[in-house]
């Protein structure tokens, strides 16, 4: 059974491109998500251009969401206790923020301002007309 879903998460590490034995690109990732005290995995496959280029952009340890036809299979792992194998051929996928491209070393050298405008003065100017200054007769 397929159904579709959207889940949101970070990636477990980097995504790889890879061929098909058809030929054709698609990339291939895996997301992990806590679900209350349980780590979480899904297995995220794009065939989608616009999707695989969203995904190579990303690295370990950034958050998205994906939008997909997902699937939920149980499996036994050999001397083990069943388990549900998680996957999604992913449509859509969005970056809940811009990647870091900073190295961990780089990082903890960058100094964190305490409040985002230290040292700015407030923008006094005013973007649009307040509402009672709008006189115009338009029925709505």
């Amino acid at each position: 059974m397929t159904a579709h879903a959207l889940i949101s998460g970070v990636l477990f590490r980097a995504p790889e491109q890879k061929t098909s034995k058809a030929g054709k690109l698609y990339v291939s990732a895996t997301v992990k998500f806590k679900d209350g005290e349980t780590l979480q995995f899904w297995r995220l496959t794009a065939f989608s251009e616009t999707a695989q280029v969203e995904l190579m952009r990303l690295s370990e340890g950034d958050a998205l969401s994906a939008q997909g036809a997902m699937k939920a299979e149980l499996y036994r792992p050999e001397g083990g206790e069943q388990r549900i194998s998680l996957s999604m051929i992913a449509d859509h996928v969005t970056a809940l923020r811009q990647p870091t491209r900073i190295s961990g070393a780089d990082r903890e050298k960058r100094p964190r301002a305490s409040k985002p405008y230290a040292g700015r003065k407030p923008d006094t100017r005013r973007a649009a007309p307040l509402a009672h200054e709008f006189d115009d007769p338009l029925p709505f």
